[in-house]
Parts: C-alpha cells; structure tokens; sequence
C-alpha cells in the first residue's frame, strides 16, 4: 500500500509539472504542492497508521489535483466561448489531460478501497451507487473544456468541420453546458456500469466455490445472512439504495434536453428584440438587409443549442436505461443466490 500512495504522489507530482508549464511558469513552483501534498499525506498517516487514512488522505489530495487541472482547463474554454478563441499557450495542455484522466482512474479505486467496511451490503450499496459527484463533475468539466479546445483545433486543421465546430463554440454559454452535464451523466453511468460489471465477475468466481471465503469487500457478500427474516430486510435495503443512486443521473437526463429549449427561448428571444429595434428604427430600405441579417442570427443559437441538447439526450438516456437495465439483472442474481445460500445454511 505504501508503494501505491508513493506511485499516486507521483501521479500528482506531474499534474502539478503540467499545471506549471501550462501557464509558462518557472518549474521550480512545481515542488510547492509537491511537498505539500507529501507533508499532508505522510502526516495523517503517521497520526493514524490505518490504511484507510492513508486511502483517504490521498483521495482528499488528489480531489485538489484535479480540481487544479479543471481550472487550467476552463480558463481556454471560458476565452473561446466570450472571446472566439483561446490563447496560444493551450497548446500544451495535451500531456495534463492525459494525467488528468489516469488521475480520475486512480481516484474511483481510491475512493472504491477506501470505504468503510463494517457491514457487507452498506458497503454494497455504496459501490453500486457509483463515485463522489464531485469527482466525477470535476472530470466531466476537464473532458468539456478539453473536447472544446479539441474543436477548436479541428477548425483550424479541417476547414469542413468548421460549420460542425461553430455549433459548439460560438453559440454562446448554453452548449457548453450542455456537452458539460452530458459527460457528467455519461461517466457517472460507466461508473455503476464498472461497478456491477465486477459484482457479476465475482458471482461467476462464486458459483464455482462452495466455501464462505471473504478475500475482498465484495466476496463477503456472500455472507451477510444466514437466515430469510434478515435476508429480506437486507435486501429491501438494497434495492432501495439501488434507487437513490439513479436520482442524480435522472435528473440529467431530463436537464439536458431542457438546456436545448432554454437556449431556443434565448435565440428567439434575442432576435425579436433585433426585429422590434429594426421596426423602430428610422434607417431606410438601404439599411434593411444587413440590420435583418444581424436580427435574425441569434435563432442560430435557438435551433443549434436545441439540436445539442436532443442529439445528447438521446444518447444519455439510452445509456441510463442498459446500465440500469444491466444493474437490476445483477442485484436479481444477487438477490436469488444468496436466497439460495440462506436455504443451504
């Protein structure tokens, strides 16, 4: 465990490289957050030498790693969407999001080890219920601003994805937004997806061993009870923690669309005031054409934002019904082999 966290501080230690070149800086401030990251850790597990300090310590540190790597990454994102484009030194933030996302890999097996152990099927629920949402907005905002300099790239690379690209970049604040609570959706789904993956891989590991072995968390399932009365408490509790964790990805699914018509609102709305200006202005038949043009071009935001926000919802919602779908066939099997095993026992 101690070569782990060692191999994880080093993990931080070129996040805080990369934040440094990234914004042109002497990398000799690098080391500031290097050492306070091993000063911090090393001291909460000196106080308390448990592996679950050490666990949660290191989680806790790298949550501010990459919360400093979603700030590096939404500064270019907010300049291209207020001001067009973003600055030259982005160039450089490819290697920082590759570490960025090994950063939020290493973080859901941290946070996955670092829950409490006490009773099998809380630790269950908790598993099944997917990561922190704060992990997972913070990524989800490194892929939005990411994916935004990505196709700001592509434009200046690919001069036919331009009418692709501009959709994105330069209808304002709602599309953004929209790619950002969709990435949140998607990794917090491929998250319990993961989750329930592994749980089916140690059923099949179960059904060929007649032993109560407990080697991790997840096989001292297999345990939990011993007679049907608190077998059925047990599992009512299950699945309605099964339940709860589908609420914040639900309500994802439904904002997401609702992003695409408040940005149809927006764009009609900003192009009636240009028609009302256009109606009350005293400029002749001359001026009309172009001061039109300029009216009406806000219903460009109106119809793209509208056409994000379906296109992503339907994705997002097809992928919120198979994980759920695949979620309640695992807890089903769960649920009748340990049915089974209380009728051994």
């Amino acid at each position: 465990m101690v070569i782990a966290a060692i191999l994880y501080l080093l993990l931080l230690s070129l996040v805080s490289v990369n934040v440094v070149q990234a914004f042109n800086q002497p990398i000799v401030l690098a080391a500031i957050p290097i050492i306070l990251a091993i000063v911090v850790v090393g001291g909460l597990y000196s106080w308390r030498t448990t592996r679950r300090t050490l666990l949660l310590s290191l989680g806790y540190t790298g949550m501010v790693g990459l919360s400093a790597v979603a700030i590096t990454f939404a500064l270019p994102a907010l300049e291209i969407i207020f001001q067009g484009e973003s600055g030259s030194w982005t160039s450089r933030l490819a290697p920082l999001f590759v570490v960025a996302i090994a950063l939020y890999i290493t973080g859901l097996w941290i946070e996955a080890a670092s829950m409490r152990q006490t009773d099998a099927l809380e630790w269950l629920a908790r598993f099944l219920g997917g990561p922190s949402l704060y992990l997972t907005m913070v990524t989800a905002l490194i892929l939005c601003a990411g994916t935004l300099l990505l196709m700001e790239w592509i434009e200046g690379v690919v001069e036919i994805a331009h009418n692709v690209t501009q959709r994105f970049l330069s209808r304002g604040i709602i599309p953004p937004v929209t790619v950002f609570i969709f990435y949140w959706g998607v990794l917090l789904l491929l998250s319990k997806w993961w989750n329930a993956f592994f749980l089916r891989l140690s059923m099949n590991k179960w059904e060929n061993d007649d032993g109560p072995v407990a080697n991790s968390n997840i096989d001292r399932v297999r345990n939990v009870a011993r007679d049907a009365d608190s077998l059925d408490v047990q599992l009512q509790f299950l699945w309605r923690r099964h339940d709860e964790s589908y609420l914040v990805p639900r309500y994802i699914s439904f904002a997401t669309p609702v992003l695409g018509f408040i940005g149809t609102v927006l764009g009609i709305s900003l192009a009636a005031d240009g028609i009302r200006g256009i109606i009350s202005s005293e400029s002749g038949l001359s001026g009309l054409s172009s001061e039109l043009g300029a009216a009406i071009s806000p219903l460009g935001i109106a119809f793209d934002t509208t056409l994000i926000a379906l296109s992503l919802s339907i994705a997002l919602a097809l992928l919120l019904a198979l994980v759920q779908r695949g979620e309640e066939r695992t807890l089903t099997s769960l649920e009748r082999y340990l049915r089974d095993n209380v009728r051994v026992h």
